[in-house]
């Protein structure tokens, strides 16, 4: 048997743990809305003690991984059957999975993140042909020449990343991104002003679940003030998070109230770019 690997993550990497163990025990449970073997396979490969994760975590957290994997594979998907040979670009990549969720055979992928994060994914995830690794923060631009492969469209992919950075940083990396990639797309979560403050308050009440989780910094609310960054900004796709799935079909229905609530306040939606 293979020696599992230690984890030593900053402070915001860390938190790239909750969605890989949210798809493991998704994946595992009796109805799942997503399927991902591979989130297993890598869950029983860390030195890391999951079972305490799922004891201190609210199940609420778990479901939201499904829910956003769910989100980002429909959107992907899309993409892919429009264009076969796109290529994709993971902000934030942490220990994604989703290239093995909807390869083609054809598209090319790029998993972008910093060097602690990018050194545990290169010893649990295998790069290929057509997957590789980009070692850099997402501000340093210079990552933008490494995208070498730039096939008929680029779809750039950023799930639970941004709400973590400050506006100013992520309204100029789309104002570049418009610029190296014209008639590219993106895809991302946004919050509300009344999410950004339950979810900060949130982790100061549940000492147990801090530890893997981060506060947030950004909040949009939708697309609409997104779009007022420039003219060349098209709004593609703006939902509630919480809708296209039929949540009581796979999860109790005492713990979908809290989601029912942020659901009802508008705390969050997913969102869809095209840039330029």
């Amino acid at each position: 048997m293979p020696e599992k690997l230690k984890i030593s993550l900053g402070e915001v990497q860390k938190t790239l743990l909750l969605p890989l163990w949210g798809r493991a025990l998704e994946t595992k449970s009796q109805n799942p809305l997503i399927r991902d073997p591979m989130a297993c396979e890598i869950v029983g490969r860390l030195d890391f003690d999951f079972d305490d994760m799922t004891r201190r975590v609210p199940m609420q957290l778990r479901i939201n991984s499904a829910i956003r994997a769910f989100h980002f594979d429909a959107a992907l998907r899309q993409f892919i059957a429009e264009c076969p040979d796109a290529t994709v670009v993971n902000i934030g990549a942490g220990l994604d999975t989703t290239f093995f969720r909807v390869d083609n055979g054809k598209i090319f992928w790029y998993d972008l993140d910093l060097p602690d994060t990018m050194a545990l994914r290169r010893g649990l995830i295998p790069e290929g042909e057509r997957n590789r690794c980009i070692v850099k923060s997402v501000f340093d631009r210079a990552w933008f020449n490494d995208v070498a492969v730039r096939r008929s469209k680029v779809f750039f992919m950023a799930a639970g990343v941004f709400f973590y950075l400050k506006e100013d940083d992520i309204r100029r990396l789309f104002l570049d991104l418009i610029d190296e990639f014209p008639g590219s797309q993106i895809m991302f979560e946004a919050y509300s002003k009344f999410m950004l403050r339950i979810r900060n308050r949130t982790i100061k009440k549940q000492r147990d679940a801090s530890p893997f989780l981060a506060a947030a910094q950004w909040a949009a609310g939708s697309s609409a003030p997104i779009a007022k960054w420039s003219p060349r900004i098209k709004v593609i796709d703006d939902f509630p998070y919480y809708s296209r799935v039929d949540m009581a079909r796979h999860w109790d229905k005492k713990l979908l109230f809290p989601l029912r609530v942020i659901h009802f306040l508008n705390g969050v939606r997913m969102v869809r770019l095209g840039l330029g």
